[in-house]
């Protein structure tokens, strides 16, 4: 029991990739939400139903009210069309900053809970300790669609609980890559850079006075000084060939020194001390940075925003190795859950099946699978692909029992102590490499 509840207390890592919100509390389980639009998902007919009907429980979060009623929609396709005998109720919580995740382990060992549910990868480590969750390896090694689903997703669902097996099943992967304008990157004479090296002196050459008047009009990089860069950090120390293993080390100093030379020599707007997404977002949108990191969650904001004059690519590492930080919401099978033949089949449902499909089409996101890629939807974006091209060097920050306190209370301050010099490098990343790995 003191496992448990020192478990409980460490709490569960929230990616600053999901920005989730709701007012509802999470301590009653709410009511399905009831969807006022028609079916998303055309339902196929049933084949001959099984003498003996399942039900399953399925528990998520949604961004949104339009996103809840695309998932009851789903649900509801699956259970006229599965012709299994199979019924899923899905019930929406709040995501609560992380407390989706908190109150469904909560309950779970409480002896209730979902028979399956939306899952955070960063939360695997303390389901897997507590043997919550199934081992679906032997579902997964038999599934004939495993390989439309990359080499690199599946080791992050394997990363995630630091097993051989997988626990976690992939849903949707959000890896982060850089947003660029073409205008200003042509008005600096740079091209888009394949090296950390070029990255840095497209930073400083895109950093300009455009008017004359002596002041910096566009600096080349957004950066995310405060909430949620931590995950940019990753870039830098793995293009230097360090990792999250050990902040300590050479090669991780010259990669946070690199990372601090962006803003210590002004090729960053002063205010990114204090940056989050929503201050990187507004500088990218009225024309101040030349580049951003983000993922496929703000593509259509950049659409309609620039149009041609907006594109991306995957942050660039070197012969030392490349990164980027995956947001994530997956799909997990819970040990509870008496009938697994029936919880796995409503999962290949949600990725290559039709229910994925029309998640795909409401959302933008996916794993790139051939029902996915096959839409209009996914042609007419032009970043699914740069998506898909990052997602093969896409990983998370280690599943570590302190990576929750590590993002919620030492990586701003300290990061911030570091880029306005009142902390060394090398200080500042042995106090994040305590904070994280205990």
């Amino acid at each position: 029991m003191k496992k448990v509840l020192a478990l409980v207390l460490t709490g569960v890592m929230v990616l600053g990739l999901t920005a989730c919100g709701s007012s509802q509390s999470s301590s009653e389980a709410p009511a399905p939400a009831e969807s006022t639009a028609e079916s998303s998902v055309e339902s196929e007919a049933p084949a001959e139903e099984s003498s003996e009907p399942v039900a399953l429980t399925y528990w998520y979060w949604a961004d949104s009210p339009e996103d809840s009623a695309c998932i009851q929609d789903i649900v509801k396709a699956y259970n006229e069309s599965n012709g299994k005998g199979i019924t899923v109720t899905a019930e929406e919580f709040p995501w609560n900053s992380g407390g989706f995740m908190e109150d469904t382990f909560t309950t779970i060992m409480g002896g209730g809970g979902p028979d399956i549910s939306n899952f955070k990868a960063s939360s695997g480590s303390l389901y897997v300790a507590n043997g919550l969750l199934a081992d679906m390896t032997s579902y997964v090694d038999s599934w004939a669609d495993k390989g439309q689903i990359s080499d690199a997703a599946w080791d992050v669902m394997r990363s995630a609980t630091n097993t051989e097996t997988i626990n976690i099943l992939p849903w949707t992967l959000e890896p982060l890559y850089v947003y660029y304008r073409p205008s200003i990157f042509a008005a600096a004479g740079v091209e888009v850079p394949t090296t950390i090296e070029e990255f840095l002196d497209v930073c400083e050459k895109c950093t300009m006075d455009t008017d004359g008047d002596g002041k910096t009009d566009v600096y080349g990089y957004g950066m995310r000084g405060a909430g949620g860069g931590q995950e940019h950090l990753g870039n830098f120390l793995y293009a230097y060939g360090a990792s999250w293993d050990d902040l300590t080390t050479p090669e991780a100093v010259e990669a946070y020194k690199a990372y601090l030379s962006i803003y210590e020599n002004g090729w960053a707007p002063e205010a990114s001390v204090n940056a989050a997404f929503a201050e990187i977002k507004d500088e990218f949108a009225t024309g101040q940075v030349a580049m951003i990191i983000h993922h496929i969650g703000s593509s259509q904001n950049w659409i309609d925003t620039y149009g041609d004059d907006c594109d991306a690519f995957v942050f660039p590492g070197s012969d030392k190795g490349q990164w980027t930080c995956t947001g994530d919401t997956e799909l997990a099978i819970y040990e509870k859950c008496e009938n697994k033949d029936a919880a796995w089949d409503f999962y290949t449902y949600m990725t290559t099946g039709e229910g994925g499909t029309a998640w795909f089409k409401h959302t933008g996101k996916g794993l790139g699978t051939d029902n996915v890629t096959a839409t209009e939807e996914f042609a007419a974006n032009k970043y699914q692909a740069v998506s898909a091209e990052a997602t093969a060097v896409a990983g998370i920050l280690p599943s570590t029992e302190t990576v929750s306190a590590f993002i919620n209370n030492t990586w701003v301050p300290t990061n911030q102590a570091a880029l306005l010099g009142q902390m060394t490098a090398e200080d500042a990343l042995a106090e994040m490499n305590a904070a994280l790995h205990g």
